[in-house]
């Protein structure tokens, strides 16, 4: 408890105060949780993910939360209650080691493994049956709430059967032809006949359907709750937490995670029994631009939606809350700067300074960048379009603080353009060479713009809580959650393939950046 008391006398010492996230909501303190005896069975089920949220990660964001808003993570706070289950769980996929995210979500929406890329589908073509589908048919509400098109890979997997998740598409009629009731998120371009490559109006179907279609965020606050919701705020993913603050036309039309995840509480509150993913998927894209501030304050944004459903949850205590991530990306951690680590702090405040994120930087130096699956792709010209150094160190600097002396400038362009001299060949793209130079600023470092192997942490509280305690393997979360419901049914499962099939090099070998 001193510790505690120590850091937070520490953070003021340091004047560490500013502004909080814009649109946050209170915080509201874990309060000592009901205790549930073995086999009490949860009314409604939210399994809440920070995809992409290494265990630094949630160090770093709060931390930072502590400078923004002279408080933790609510996330943090509720590991306190002694009705908490905290536990570490393995991510890995079929193939790999190193999981994507819809081999990660399948893991949960299907107890099986699959492939990298796979949505519920084996490599034999064999579709597994999804957790929405098992649910539904057990009736149960379902609901998918993200940062991300809602079509993407984490909400797809307790829900669709793709072999691959780039057919976004095929996801969206699967959603309409399984009557999921909830689906907020990005992604409008999924569902509108002039940018479908089969032209289906699949907005008008939906509406045929039944479902109430919504498109700003005041039409979220006064959509029906008697009818099923169909909400997409963007054509493709919602603004990073970075641009979405500091722009007042973006906040007014397009609500946060916690925002969204309230509405969808609030919609399925009266139902007898729902099940409710909610994903902030932001926190995982910008960790693969090695973006300091795009990456933390979209994870203080996910522990607002956090907040809410602890709210949710102290008003309906036969609610089973889980709180984790599919896997690590990036590999972020806050260095110790100086010789007695005591510039560490004033570089902390850097990161909150930052005012874009880096796919604005990137796009303002090379033409385009657009997140294409699990990576960032550039598009139009092949080298950085500005060669100007000075301008590129300009473009830096007014984006995030940090000056660039002329020769790093210059070795910023060449990485843009494909001539990196860095050693780890990770690390060599015009992406991650700016996210080493800005780390210089923050004393956020990086290891690589992919995916990693992290365990990482997992907290339960409610009833069935206690199965969650300990060390977990990722496909352990659909068998907890179907005989929570009292429904038998398992999947057929393969060998790991690195272990029987290829040879690990093959499999595990990433692919270079």
């Amino acid at each position: 408890m001193q510790s505690h008391l120590n850091r937070r006398a520490f953070f003021r010492r340091s004047s560490l105060f500013a502004a909080g996230v814009v649109g946050a909501p209170a915080f509201v303190r874990a309060a000592s949780g009901v205790s549930f005896p073995p086999g009490v069975r949860p009314r409604h089920i939210i399994h809440l993910v920070s995809d992409g949220m290494s265990l630094a990660t949630l160090t770093c964001a709060d931390q930072l939360s502590h400078y923004m808003r002279n408080r933790g993570l609510a996330w943090l706070e509720l590991t306190r209650r002694p009705d908490a289950a905290n536990g570490l769980m393995e991510t890995r996929s079929l193939n790999s080691l190193v999981t994507d995210s819809a081999a990660a979500s399948s893991a949960w929406g299907s107890g099986s493994r699959v492939v990298n890329g796979a949505i519920n589908v084996l490599p034999d073509g064999r579709e597994l049956r999804t957790l929405y589908q098992l649910f539904g048919e057990a009736g149960w509400k379902r609901g998918l709430v993200t940062t991300a098109e809602v079509t993407h890979a984490t909400p797809a997997g307790f829900a669709a059967n793709v072999s691959s998740r780039a057919t976004s598409e095929a996801i969206a009629e699967q959603y309409l032809a399984r009557r999921i009731e909830v689906l907020l998120g990005g992604g409008a371009k999924c569902f509108e006949a002039g940018s479908r490559q089969d032209q289906r109006d699949l907005r008008g179907d939906f509406i045929r359907a039944g479902y109430v279609v919504l498109a700003t965020r005041e039409e979220l606050r006064a959509a029906p709750l008697e009818r099923p919701w169909l909400g997409t705020f963007d054509r493709s993913h919602l603004p990073f937490t970075v641009d979405h603050q500091r722009d007042e036309v973006l906040r007014q039309r397009i609500p946060t995670l916690a925002e969204m995840t309230e509405a969808a509480l609030r919609r399925l509150e009266r139902e007898e029994h729902f099940i409710l993913q909610v994903e902030g998927a932001r926190v995982d894209m910008a960790a693969h631009l090695n973006d300091p501030a795009g990456t933390l304050l979209d994870q203080i944004a996910f522990d607002d939606a956090v907040a809410v459903v602890v709210a949710f949850q102290a008003r309906h205590p036969d609610t089973l809350v889980l709180v984790t991530s599919d896997h690590g990306t990036g590999g972020p951690a806050l260095n110790g700067v100086g010789r007695d680590y005591e510039k560490t702090v004033p570089l902390l405040k850097n990161v909150a300074a930052q005012r874009r994120s880096f796919a604005g930087i990137i796009k303002e130096i090379t033409g385009a960048v657009t997140f294409d699956g699990e990576a960032y792709k550039y598009e139009g010209e092949a080298a950085a379009r500005q060669t100007d150094v000075a301008r590129v160190a300009e473009i830096v600097f007014e984006a995030t603080g940090c000056r660039l002396s002329d020769r790093r400038a210059a070795k910023l362009c060449e990485a843009f353009a494909g001539r990196s001299d860095a050693a780890h060949d990770l690390m060599r793209s015009g992406t991650a060479q700016l996210g080493q130079l800005v780390a210089n600023h923050t004393g956020v470092g990086w290891t690589s713009l992919n995916h990693t192997s992290d365990h990482v942490p997992l907290l339960a509280v409610g009833p069935g809580a206690e199965r969650f305690r300990g060390f977990l393997r990722n496909v352990d979360v659909f068998r907890h959650y179907t005989q929570l419901a009292k429904i038998d049914f398992q999947n057929p499962e393969l060998p790991l393939m690195a272990e029987s099939g290829p040879s690990a090099a093959a499999v595990e070998a990433l692919p270079r950046v």
